[in-house]
């Protein structure tokens, strides 16, 4: 517990060292970028592509070849999804030409999947594209509208945003301990409980409230966003359980003592990401 304790703290300086340096070079001019400056998101978008992304990309890419030989290796998972990225963050960068690269690149990764078709081998184009779509989206899209959010959003506000998304991992966690009898999907994870969901909602609602209240935005706002980031986020941590039992292994990855693996804790955050856009920047004022 001290370990996991350790490492979260660590975690949540290194997000907001992220967030500081992403706002303090905000507007700095880079006359090699297109749009001239660095934009809001630039340096997050960074540090996905470079560190998270290529971690993932390596947790994901071992827990399916754990389950099928044939499944997709790490750099064919990394290209798929770090393209997919570049795409849904393309817009916020204004990357006309770069846009063009990506899309073509992803398409291409469709390829073994057309030719199995056209062999008429159904069950490998069927696969390879199921894995085309997994990666695309689990890996590629989801983590692309946090940095979205932040081309509308003050980094405070996306830091505030990810606390409220893992509080509900908090808040289910200790009153599951507490009073956690009813399992909710024992075969999955036997420490689920239906009381540590409400715990999470509970406390996801009240981190969430506070956060539209100080954007100025309807507190019913935060209090939905809150409710359904903890069931979404449970959602996530259910479906990374999945794929875990499936591949027979405790954790997605051994890089952070105590917790695991990348995945293990990005697995609330992916599927929420969209929700956050949606809710929380969307209908917000740009800030630069």
């Amino acid at each position: 517990m001290i370990t996991r304790i350790f490492i979260g703290f660590l975690l949540i300086a290194s997000l907001l060292g992220l967030l500081y340096a992403d706002e303090h070079f905000t507007g700095v001019a880079e006359k090699w970028l297109p749009m001239q400056k660095v934009p809001a998101g630039g340096i997050l978008f960074a540090a996905s592509a470079l560190i998270i992304l290529p971690l993932l990309a390596l947790e994901l890419s071992r827990m399916l070849r754990a389950i099928n030989k044939d499944a997709p290796g790490f750099a064919w998972t990394l290209c798929v999804a770090l393209n997919a990225f570049i795409l849904g963050c393309a817009h916020s960068f204004q990357w006309v030409i770069i846009t063009w690269l990506a899309s073509n690149v992803l398409l291409l990764a469709l390829l073994p999947s057309l030719i199995a078709a056209l062999s008429k081998k159904w069950f490998a184009a069927l696969t390879g594209l199921g894995y085309w779509v997994l990666i695309t989206v689990w890996i590629g899209w989801l983590p692309s509208c946090w940095i979205d959010m932040r081309s509308t959003l003050p980094a405070w506000a996306l830091a505030w945003a990810v606390l409220t998304v893992k509080s509900g991992d908090i808040g289910a966690y200790f009153t599951g301990v507490v009073l956690g009898k009813n399992r909710m999907a024992a075969w999955v994870s036997p420490k689920k409980s239906w009381e540590g969901l409400v715990g999470g909602i509970l406390l996801s609602c009240v981190v969430g409230a506070a956060l539209t209240i100080a954007l100025e935005k309807p507190i019913l706002v935060g209090v939905l966003f809150g409710a359904l980031a903890a069931f979404i986020g449970m959602l996530g941590d259910l479906a990374e359980s999945i794929l875990k039992r499936e591949a027979m292994a405790k954790d997605s990855g051994r890089i952070l003592p105590g917790m695991g693996g990348v995945f293990d804790v990005m697995d609330s955050l992916l599927p929420t990401a969209p929700l956050a856009l949606w809710l929380l920047a969307k209908s917000s004022t740009p800030i630069l």
